[in-house]
């Protein structure tokens, strides 16, 4: 029984190491979207194996530098949106905002497109978990 209760406390230990990794900042909080604008949320997913590179995102007339398990959302006017990483060349996704929505666009640096536009139902379980990036450039 003791050398269960050891094992058991030593991946305690474990998890609660990994679960501290990533962006130290505010929890994620929803943003009121205002009538006459967008609200977009860029955010990352922390992965225990995933990349720690944190390339500088240009999104809109917004750059942040992006780390694992961080997010940053800002309000942006109607029209076209162009994201873009400093760190990878040809690396770019457009959409168009409309006033009083809102958008959430995922970045995964580990797979072969760096920006996806997100289902606000899926992205708002994934984005629960990041925390608010305070570098912004």
């Amino acid at each position: 029984m003791r050398l269960i209760g050891k094992l058991a406390c030593g991946a305690g230990a474990v998890c609660v190491l990994l679960a501290g990794c990533g962006v130290n900042g505010e929890e994620y909080q929803p943003k009121p979207v205002p009538a006459e604008k967008s609200v977009v949320y860029i955010y990352r997913p922390y992965k225990v194996l995933g990349s720690a590179a944190a390339p500088m995102v240009t999104c809109g007339h917004e750059t942040i530098e992006m780390e694992p398990g961080g997010y940053y959302a800002f309000e942006q006017e109607s029209g076209p949106v162009t994201c873009t990483a400093a760190t990878e060349a040809k690396t770019e996704y457009k959409f168009d905002a409309r006033p009083g929505e809102q958008y959430f666009i995922k970045e995964d640096v580990d797979s072969g497109k760096l920006f996806t536009l997100m289902n606000a139902a899926v992205a708002s379980e994934e984005i629960k978990d990041c925390r608010r990036q305070g570098i912004k450039q």
